[in-house]
């Protein structure tokens, strides 16, 4: 990849996915007018198609390997950075906010706009060719999603929330639907609906009706209004109108550019509602003053924050918005008529969540105002807690009603309760899911491995919301889990009882590996040494923990004196000391980062006319495989007793595929090529 394709990259991270977006739904729009603004604030010199267009391997049935390749590559460097198909992306949705009638297309006409806008010829890439640009689309959904929102919320739609005609094309239609200037016009149109005694939040589907019923269609963009009219995309587009309203905080700005935004959240503990805040952004501070006397202090080394300051949590406090503002940072909270809390894992208490989860219990209070459709929803869908709570507790707020424990053992039945129903839960939809993953379980040493799990212990699979597939594990369908597949739950991977070792999860495609053992052998990280002090030649009688200063004299370790010699013969090779990196992969999956030695001093002396680069030594005793060595950005490897890599029998396989792979045109010997395939099959 060039320099123009890496500079798009980088700028439309920043632009849509960048921290000053913390806490704020963001939609990844791009039309032409954006295109030259973005040329021209960030300094590049290419348009955005032209730098796409030339990447494209046309009239191949893979188009877009060239730019999955380079996204892999940089994924190998950093799997947190956003991924690396932006400019791909950003392509996609101006060929949707092109989608309007002319002389030569009709509006719905996209890859006919897509392959004209990338290729100049609107045959040249069909529908045929789209999928794996709906599957980046997952990919960066699953992304922004594993943020937790320090990123921006994500706006990107789940496969089930498309229209049928509409599932490999409505990721990039989505984000064309609302301009910025339509994101512009949302808080006015909000206040005028509070300041008629509106329950808070509307639903999506309301807000659309009260658009067209007020006439104030006409001052939103093209897309919006033909969206608008549009029988298949109107519920999403009602979705996404709905979820500006939920985080919308009573300010001028629906999202203030720069400025980080604190989510004020509920808290019930030991019988009491308090307020506690979350800070969606990597640099949180110990404690932060706002104005009007509030102060959040950091609860522990993570992201939350206790507030002091506010009036506690009442039905006044809850039925209206918050906000407070600090230094480059807002605190705040939309007024709601339905609160649900769920039991937090980093905060050990009941807290507020943006939705419900199935399988787990949940406290629901709601309005006089919303009781009617919190029921409504209740009837259909939940397992336990369809009956109010009539117990006068002190904490629930007065007029409130309370449900408890509220559980939906069927998240297919629940997702349609809550599009049944609408009214205020309408916002509680459980969260997307874009891929296979792994969730919960009991880890065995991450420091050895991500994915090693107590036998017993093994985690729950998460599958992807509107794929058709067969779950198999280990190459097998298993009855047992048939029942939490059809509900939509987790899928509890305990209930197998497998047997130590490495197993596979196969759900549409999609693979995941894991382990599994009964217990793991991790070496201690010592920070301090504990041994023996010598003064004047005479060590202490009692040990003690040795400091910096007495290490190079004191006695540590146990006493060799009957270990037997070293019987293994070793293996020598001299490596190159101006090399920028020098690393060694052991066929069984150890990897050793080779450090030069410090030259001596008599080198000078006795060496005044030796060439440089000189070299240093390097012993292999008892062990095989590749050493590595690169120099000038380019990787050169040599064997030392290679044998077959079996890269899961020790050490860190995954980094050691991460190097492999970094490093795999370092030869062509037909050892070297069982180590690349090796590492690529680790990381599938």
């Amino acid at each position: 990849m060039d320099h123009s394709y890496q500079a798009w990259q980088e700028a439309l991270a920043e632009e849509f996915f960048g921290q000053q977006h913390a806490g704020h739904p963001t939609l990844f729009y791009v039309d032409d007018d954006v295109e030259q603004e973005l040329r021209r604030g960030y300094g590049i010199d290419e348009p955005i198609i032209r730098c796409v267009g030339k990447f494209l391997r046309l009239g191949t049935a893979e188009p877009y390997s060239a730019l999955e390749d380079y996204r892999w590559r940089k994924r190998q460097q950093d799997k947190n950075s956003v991924p690396s198909f932006l400019p791909l992306l950003a392509c996609s949705v101006m060929a949707a906010s092109r989608m309007v009638n002319d002389q030569n297309h009709r509006a719905t006409a996209y890859h006919a706009r897509f392959s004209e806008l990338l290729t100049g010829d609107e045959k040249r890439l069909g529908s045929q060719h789209y999928e794996p640009i709906s599957r980046m689309w997952q990919v960066l959904a699953s992304w922004q999603l594993s943020q937790r929102g320090a990123r921006g919320l994500c706006t990107i739609p789940a496969p089930a929330d498309l229209p049928s005609n509409r599932s490999m094309i409505g990721f990039a239609q989505s984000q064309a639907l609302l301009s910025g200037a339509d994101r512009s016009l949302m808080p006015k149109f909000f206040r005028s609906l509070r300041e008629h005694g509106a329950t808070w939040p509307l639903p999506g589907e309301t807000l659309l009706a009260q658009i067209e019923i007020r006439g104030l269609e006409r001052h939103f963009s093209k897309g919006f209004r033909s969206a608008l009219q549009e029988e298949e995309f109107r519920p999403f587009l009602a979705k996404l109108i709905g979820n500006y309203a939920a985080a919308w905080d009573g300010s001028d700005e629906l999202v203030p550019t720069g400025v980080t935004r604190a989510e004020l959240l509920v808290r019930l503990d030991a019988g009491r509602l308090s307020w506690v805040a979350r800070l969606r952004s990597a640099e949180q501070k110990v404690r932060i003053e706002l104005k009007g006397g509030v102060v959040l202090e950091q609860l522990g080394d993570t992201a939350y924050y206790e507030v002091t300051g506010l009036p506690a949590p009442s039905a006044e406090t809850l039925g209206r918005s918050i906000r407070r503002d600090g230094d480059n940072l807002v605190l705040s909270r939309p007024s709601s008529s339905v609160l649900v809390l769920a039991r937090d894992d980093v905060l050990g208490v009941w807290a507020g969540t943006d939705g419900f989860r199935p399988g787990e219990a949940h406290v629901v209070l709601a309005s006089a105002t919303a009781q009617r459709d919190v029921q409504r929803l209740l009837d259909k869908a939940a397992t336990t807690g369809r009956n109010s709570d009539t117990s006068r507790l002190a904490w629930v707020p007065r007029g409130w009603s309370m449900h408890r424990p509220v559980t939906f053992d069927d998240a297919v039945t629940l997702r349609r309760a809550l599009q049944e129903v609408q009214g205020a839960v309408s916002l509680l939809q459980p969260p997307a899911q874009f891929k296979l993953r792994l969730e919960g379980g009991l880890k065995l040493a991450p420091s050895l491995a991500s994915h090693l799990y107590l036998r017993g212990g093994e985690p729950h699979v998460v599958l992807p919301d509107a794929m058709d597939g067969t779950l198999l594990v280990d190459g097998k369908e298993r009855p047992e889990l048939m029942k939490a597949i059809a509900a939509g739950r987790l899928v509890p991977l305990a209930v197998l009882r497998l047997q130590p070792g490495r197993h596979t999860v196969s759900y549409a495609g999609a693979e995941i590996d894991f382990a599994t053992a009964d217990h793991a052998v991790v070496e201690p990280r010592m920070t301090k040494v504990c041994g023996f002090t010598v003064v004047d030649g005479t060590a202490s009688e009692p040990p003690s923990l040795l400091g910096e200063q007495d290490l190079p004299t004191g006695i540590t370790g146990a006493d060799c004196t009957g270990a037997t010699a070293q019987t293994t013969a070793a293996v020598m090779s001299l490596c190159r000391r101006d090399a920028n990196e020098v690393l060694f992969a052991a066929a069984d999956g150890r990897l050793w980062t080779l450090e030069a030695p410090e030259q001596p001093d008599w080198w000078t002396e006795r060496l005044p006319d030796t060439p440089a680069p000189l070299r240093f030594e390097a012993d292999f005793h008892g062990i095989g495989g590749w050493l590595l060595e690169r120099r000038s950005g380019r990787w050169k490897g040599r064997p030392m007793s290679p044998g077959t890599p079996e890269p899961e029998t020790a050490g860190n396989p995954r980094a050691w595929a991460r190097a492999v792979l970094n490093a795999q045109q370092a030869s062509t010997e037909p050892s070297w090529a069982e180590y690349v395939q090796a590492a690529k099959e680790l990381t599938r």
